[in-house]
Formats: C-alpha cells, structure tokens, sequence
C-alpha cells in the first residue's frame, strides 16, 4: 500500500509540473501571436499564468493581467457601435487546443519513466 501512496504522490507532483510547463509556454506563445494595432498594444504583453490548485489537484490558468475583457471581443468578434460587426480573430483556441495536446504528451512521457 505504501509503493501505491508513493506512486500517486509522484505522479501528482509530474502532473503538476507538465501543467506548469505545458501553461507557462502557452503564455509565451499567446504573447507572440496575439493580435495587436489600434488599442490593442498592452494586450499582447498581458498573457501571464496564474496557479490555482493545489497539491492534490494542480491547475494552472493562463489569463491576460492587462486587458482581459478584450480576449473575448477578439476571439468571437462582436457588434460595433456605428452597427455591423468586428472580425473574430482567433488566436486563443488554437493555442488552448496544442497546450492540451502537448499535456497529455508530456504527462504520458513524465509517467512512462516512473
């Protein structure tokens, strides 16, 4: 029983820094594909990872600091104010799509060499 406690408490802690990892270079990603012009020059600069679990449930939040109420406008496109609507531009999902990818490789690769 004791191996079995100390396998959960590996694994919970290669989760924890695959999930580390895997944000902090989501973060860095959405830095350099943001959008970026009229309004806009703080948002790309904003992308910054938050850690929000705990040991028993890591998870980490990638979130912009400096404009977050723009990520959405920007990722769905909404209405203009003189009528009509802005473009989406999404550069959130795809991003959000290759760091779950690239988690799962990586925990799968972490857990494999224990």
């Amino acid at each position: 029983m004791s191996e079995l406690e100390k396998f959960k408490d590996l694994t919970l802690e290669e989760m924890g820094e695959a999930a580390e990892k895997v944000s902090k270079k989501g973060a860095k990603t959405l830095k350099a594909t943001s959008p970026t012009g009229d309004g806009r020059r703080h948002y790309k600069d904003g992308w910054s990872v938050t850690s929000q679990g705990s040991f028993t449930k890591p998870s980490f939040v990638v979130h912009n600091k400096k404009k977050p109420g723009l990520t959405h406008l920007l990722e769905n496109g909404h209405a203009l104010r003189q009528g009509g609507r802005a473009r989406a531009i999404p550069h959130i999902k795809p991003v959000e799509e290759q760091c779950i990818k690239e988690y799962e490789e990586e925990l799968t690769r972490r857990i494999e060499k224990l």
